[in-house]
């Protein structure tokens, strides 16, 4: 790769980091289906013709927003592993606090994501609730549902629908709770987990 190579990438990337910025920036007032590219351009302070060498549409800019958080996330809980289960039943069993606070990168990723403030504002738009759900589901459906036929001797269909389910109630109750981390909402991962680990267990 040659110097000028190197110098284009460098600025292209900046200018696409501008770019989601300035959508995170205007999410804070507005709902994503609000937002117009224009808007997000006076935001951004470019013309609409670099937001177009960069983008198609704003869901471009949106989906790789929800990238960058997704894979931070995972990034995360690279200890992630087939002894999940063993492991959130251990922190949860403990019934305190602390050790559900050192170990919150094993928590399952609705509510890992309450790690990225940065990227809060996506997870509290009510219009973009469903698209996340679904975003979420497709980024750890093949890594959880495997698990959950092997723990919990389940069909796949099941086990899908099952985990389903599961992230589907998560990410609810944490958006009611703002994705804020504090002392109500450790209490509440721990007893969430334990209801599941509970239902889990009925199924072994």
């Amino acid at each position: 790769m040659n110097k000028k190579t190197r110098k284009t990438d460098r600025r292209t990337i900046y200018t696409k980091n501008v770019i989601k910025d300035a959508l995170l920036k205007l999410m804070e007032k507005k709902q994503f289906d609000q937002i117009t590219v224009a808007a997000l351009c006076r935001q951004a302070e470019i013309t609409r013709a670099t937001f177009y060498i960069h983008y198609d549409n704003l869901t471009v800019v949106l989906n790789e927003l929800l990238e960058d958080a997704l894979q931070t996330t995972e990034h995360e809980s690279s200890n992630l592993n087939s002894n999940m289960l063993k492991m959130l039943d251990f922190i949860t069993s403990q019934r305190n606090l602390t050790t559900l606070e050192q170990y919150d990168t094993l928590l399952p990723i609705c509510q890992r994501i309450a790690n990225q403030p940065k990227y809060r504002v996506l997870f509290l738009d009510e219009s973009l609730s469903a698209y996340i759900i679904k975003k979420i589901y497709v980024t750890e459906r093949d890594k959880i549902v495997p698990l959950l036929i092997n723990q919990c001797h389940l069909s796949r269909k099941e086990a899908d629908k099952l985990y389903l389910f599961v992230i589907y109630g998560a990410y609810e109750v944490n958006k009611s709770m703002h994705w804020e981390k504090n002392k109500e909402w450790y209490q509440l991962q721990g007893s969430l987990i334990r209801f599941i680990l509970g239902g889990l267990d009925a199924l072994t």
